[in-house]
């Protein structure tokens, strides 16, 4: 007899930050569970480890069994690199971006450009996540391939697409529908958001009275309300939906369970 009930995790991990939400798929009817955040203080490392892995080891959601098991991670150490380039080591790719020591690199395939995310992992979250048993079969991924695989390639338009998610900002940039930019930068102030997303517009030569941005993740919040003001200064065609989780602040996280439709390490 077939299984009618199918259960999914979605983890997303940063350095200091771990969100997860659960997904329970019977027959055509889905639900989905709040999101949880849990976050640490690394002043006291050692500490810190031995409280991460009590805190994750008694919590039951974590402990569960379930069929799918997706490990999304906030790494600024990356590359996106042409899928020609892959006879090299993956740590050489990294290194190339002039990220160092490189501890541990992993490729992200990307499905709308033929290129692949390179990212470190060093996280002392994902060693002790990892360690639990029923999650060592998860997958894993880099948050930049669900903004990179989302932005509308051959579109013919200038576009920006930005996700705030653990005070770390992604953006995404296509010029004439083509993907021409991605990175990843860590941020503490509404200045920090704005500089980001102007100065990488100025690099690339992308006027801001004619780009479309598209807004996800913390940043749709009430309390970053003062963020989008602020840039609608600048920037003339801004799009956002808060009322729809999928495409609002928790963007990534749902993002994970699409992975369910293919087959990726």
């Amino acid at each position: 007899m077939s299984k009618t009930t199918i259960s999914s995790l979605a983890i997303l991990l940063s350095h200091d930050k771990l969100s997860y939400i659960t997904k329970k798929t019977d027959g055509e009817k889905i639900s989905y569970s709040d999101v949880f955040d849990y976050s640490v203080d690394f002043t006291n490392l050692n500490k810190t480890e031995v409280e991460i892995e009590h805190e994750l080891r008694s919590n039951l959601t974590l402990l569960q069994e379930y069929d799918f098991v997706h490990f999304c991670f906030l790494s600024t150490a990356i590359n996106v690199v042409p899928n020609q380039f892959f006879h090299h080591p993956l740590e050489d790719l990294l290194s190339m971006s002039m990220y160092h020591p490189v501890q541990l690199a992993i490729d992200c395939p990307l499905q709308s450009i033929e290129a692949s995310i390179v990212y470190n992992i060093h996280y002392p979250l994902k060693d002790v996540l990892l360690s639990l048993k029923n999650l060592q079969n998860a997958r894993l991924y880099h948050s930049g391939k669900f903004l990179i695989d989302y932005a509308k390639i051959n579109s013919k338009d200038d576009e920006i697409y930005v996700n705030l998610v653990h005070q770390k900002l992604e953006i995404c940039v296509l010029s004439n529908g083509e993907f021409i930019f991605y990175n990843l930068f860590e941020i503490k102030t509404k200045e920090d958001f704005l500089f980001y997303i102007l100065y990488t517009l100025n690099q690339l030569n992308i006027n801001p009275n004619a780009v479309s941005l598209f807004i996800f993740g913390d940043v749709l919040d009430i309390e970053f309300n003062d963020y989008i003001d602020m840039l609608k200064k600048y920037i003339k065609n801004i799009e956002f939906n808060k009322d729809d989780k999928q495409l609002g602040k928790y963007f990534t996280l749902y993002k994970l369970f699409e992975c369910e439709l293919f087959q990726e390490h």
